[in-house]
């Protein structure tokens, strides 16, 4: 016999009476296409400082990644919020519409060793940048040995290449072992004393200071440290280093000498360009470079291309179990 519309109604009172009393254990949440990602967090911001305070409260593990685009025919900078895992989930499949994307690296937080290279081709005919590159991943591997005892080789830099034929450009990325930086401050004060030679007040003192725009020329390098190394402590060893030097000196537009690796990347909350984009505008896009000797293996369910963007963000850090085995560099006070 058929039910009643009374009976039906009882029916449909019981079974909501049901479920208030015994409630599903937790709201639904969509996740990506795989069970072990993370929950979906994606939150878009007009002010970066409004993405960095979610980001320090969010329950989950989220980061801040700027994004390049034209909004009212201006071009902007839009802040996004969301996890490494889902970034990559809609950066690899949307090339076209996150195609101009930075990672944002967060004031006093530890992160890797990382260089900004560049330098304007027309004005330096005779620059061999990829020579350029293999003397200066030997010489600061040779310095984080001296300064903190640790050993790397030239596998563990990312090498990324966004280059034209106008001008040169490089990202390195050290990925030390069980070591990062306690920041961004003080990888740039890591490289501001060891290229000391190259920057003011080096012809006049041996002490550390804070570099200008303006440096020595090579001959004016050599010479001059000479004088000034030998009247602090007379090492000749010291001065034929710090000649070594000199092969990181390029032509500016103006053509006044300058080193190739910006030093200006290493500010509070500095937006970095990531693997895979360009700027905007522009259609350079960093990728791996030919002499790129980087030779991590991927864990699983991670592509060999997710590694990449994962290995070469700068403070995508992650320390191993023992505590002990894990070391923060920074410069003496």
């Amino acid at each position: 016999m058929k039910r009643t519309w009374v009976e039906k109604c009882k029916k449909v009172e019981e079974l909501a009476s049901h479920y208030k009393r015994h409630p599903l254990s937790s709201p639904y949440r969509p996740r990506l296409a795989r069970p072990w990602q993370p929950s979906s967090v994606w939150r878009l911001f007009h002010r970066q400082i409004a993405a960095l305070q979610l980001a320090k409260t969010c329950k989950e593990d989220v980061h801040v990644f700027a994004l390049e685009t034209v909004l009212d025919d201006v071009g902007r900078r839009l802040y996004l919020v969301t996890t490494y895992t889902e970034f990559w989930f809609y950066y690899s499949k949307y090339s076209q519409t996150l195609s101009h994307c930075y990672e944002v690296i967060p004031a006093d937080t530890v992160c890797k060793l990382y260089f900004d290279l560049e330098f304007i081709k027309p004005a330096n005919p005779g620059a061999d940048g990829q020579k350029m590159v293999a003397l200066l991943i030997e010489f600061f591997i040779r310095k984080l040995q001296e300064h903190y005892g640790l050993t790397c080789s030239a596998d563990c830099v990312i090498n990324l290449d966004s280059s034209t034929d106008e001008k040169f450009s490089r990202h390195l990325i050290f990925l030390l072992p069980n070591a990062a930086f306690k920041d961004n401050i003080h990888v740039g004060n890591f490289i501001k004393t060891m290229l000391h030679p190259l920057l003011p007040q080096s012809n006049s003192k041996c002490t550390h200071t804070n570099p200008g725009p303006s440096v020595l020329g090579p001959s004016e390098l050599c010479d001059d440290t000479l004088k000034s190394c030998t009247a602090c402590n007379g090492n000749m060893n010291m001065t034929e280093e710090y000649c070594e030097l000199s092969s990181f000196l390029v032509r500016d537009k103006n053509g006044g000498r300058q080193p190739f690796i910006d030093l200006g990347v290493y500010t509070k909350n500095r937006n970095f360009r990531l693997y895979k984009s360009s700027k905007l505008g522009k259609n350079a896009v960093f990728e791996l470079a030919e002499d790129n000797k980087f030779s991590g293996r991927p864990p699983k369910h991670v592509s060999a291309e997710e590694h990449i963007f994962l290995c070469s963000l700068i403070s995508n850090v992650r320390f191993t179990d023992s505590l002990k085995k894990n070391l923060v560099l920074c410069l003496p006070e």
